[in-house]
């Protein structure tokens, strides 16, 4: 592998081998054919991607919303694949390479995106016929580093250049990992980086003390984390800067459990807000010392019917029940959290009418900032189902996909002992705190 076929004929001739019967040899033949098989398909892909893409109307740049709620996968993940097909279809030798299964697609990634910053086009369309020449016998970091040093070569100004470019994009991200873990990664000018890590790793040698059983790296994680719990509890920078109060909510982590499971008699998952479902026990120990609010859920789908009130200003406190309700935008598949979200009219608003007939949480949802624009110029329509609580979008192809509310999940022993929905108030907490 790989050898000269079609991607149906290859497909054909790998699903007709009993893998029982093969050898190990021919089942690493089999695992590299199916991967040229993916690449051939890659390739299509790519190439109906770009055609779509190019047509753009009636949807214009949403139509990678489009591709992104047919495939159930983000937006970012479409921009990717639009990004890969642009770059193929500019450069047919990197096209022929995928479409031969020659290389594969993170390789034409690495490719496309790392002579972007090349300014001449001949100089460019050159380096990638070698580069792709170069993959076939590389890794994809090696590839990477290998593309690197030939830049430098061709021309020593783009090192500079490619400096300045990347530190235009320097940036945090949140990246969700598996056991109730995530990464929160910095992308910085080395020296900026350089210097977080040294302060990190001063205070975590400083945090070391008898009987301290954490490793070093156990200990920079924990520096790392006190920074910004502090800032939390505090509401003030080191430098003594107050915290910014977005929609006149304090700053704060939010995370959403059933009273039983808050009370110890069931092990159902907790939700922390732009995270996800941790164990029971994770939030327990969070609601210890976290202020408390009550939702009120329906007691057989577990959707959302209203949140507790305190003294808060009318306005955000509607705010507040609204993004309770919606935990996330509303878009099929978006996952921005709603505190860092906006809140939307689902029937347009009308300064003809009175404002509280308006803007009522039945009215409202929560959307991002991209989807918001998408619904006000019209390019997508969007209705809720009273009743279900779905969000319903229509896309600019008439399409039409759903969003189901997200529930709170109660055990359904814990309500056992009543049939009627009005008498129902599951208590849930600790929101927000």
């Amino acid at each position: 592998m790989p050898i000269a076929a079609t991607a149906s004929t290859l497909v054909a001739l790998l699903e007709s081998f009993e893998l029982a019967d093969l050898s190990a040899a021919d089942l690493v033949e089999v695992v590299a054919g199916s991967a040229q098989a993916s690449a051939m398909l890659a390739a299509l892909q790519a190439r109906a991607t770009h055609e779509l893409v190019e047509r753009r109307r009636p949807a214009g740049d949403f139509m990678f919303d489009e591709l992104a709620c047919a495939m159930v996968t983000t937006r970012a993940a479409v921009q990717v694949l639009a990004g890969r097909a642009s770059g193929l279809a500019a450069f047919p030798v990197a096209a022929d390479a995928l479409a031969a299964g020659r290389i594969d697609a993170r390789k034409v990634d690495i490719i496309i995106d790392g002579t972007l910053t090349l300014a001449h086009t001949g100089q460019r369309a050159a380096l990638v016929a070698e580069a792709v020449e170069q993959a076939r016998g590389l890794t994809g970091p090696q590839l990477a580093k290998w593309l690197r040093r030939r830049l430098v070569e061709i021309d020593p100004e783009t090192a500079t250049k490619r400096a300045k470019a990347a530190r235009a994009e320097r940036g945090v991200e949140l990246r969700c990992g598996e056991d109730s873990m995530a990464w929160i990664t910095a992308y910085l000018p080395a020296a900026d980086a350089l210097a977080a890590y040294t302060v990190i790793d001063a205070l975590a040698g400083a945090g070391k003390c008898a009987g301290d059983s954490r490793t070093v790296d156990q200990r920079r994680a924990d520096a790392f984390a006190d920074l910004f719990t502090s800032i939390i509890d505090t509401e003030q920078t080191p430098s003594g800067v107050r915290l910014p109060r977005p929609g006149g909510q304090r700053v704060s982590v939010n995370v959403t459990m059933g009273a039983t499971t808050l009370l110890g008699l069931d092990e159902l998952p907790a939700e922390i807000a732009g995270f996800g479902p941790v164990p029971a026990s994770i939030g327990r120990e969070l609601a210890q010392d976290a202020t408390w609010r009550r939702i009120f859920t329906d007691p057989v789908t577990g959707s959302f019917l209203a949140r507790g009130r305190r003294a808060y200003r009318p306005g955000a406190d509607l705010s507040a029940t609204v993004a309770a309700r919606d935990v996330t935008c509303t878009f099929p598949g978006c996952r921005q959290p709603a505190w860092r979200s906006e809140l939307d009219h689902i029937v347009p608003f009308d300064s003809r009418r009175p404002a509280d007939d308006q803007t009522v949480e039945e009215n409202l949802h929560v959307l991002c900032k991209h989807h918001h624009e998408a619904k006000t110029r019209k390019l997508w329509n969007v209705s809720r189902d009273k009743r279900t609580g779905n969000t319903l979008w229509t896309s600019p192809l008439g399409i039409t996909y759903s969003r189901s509310p997200i529930p709170v999940y109660v055990a359904p022993g814990a309500l056992d002992h009543t049939s009627s929905r009005t008498r129902v108030a599951t208590q849930v907490g600790p929101p927000p705190f």
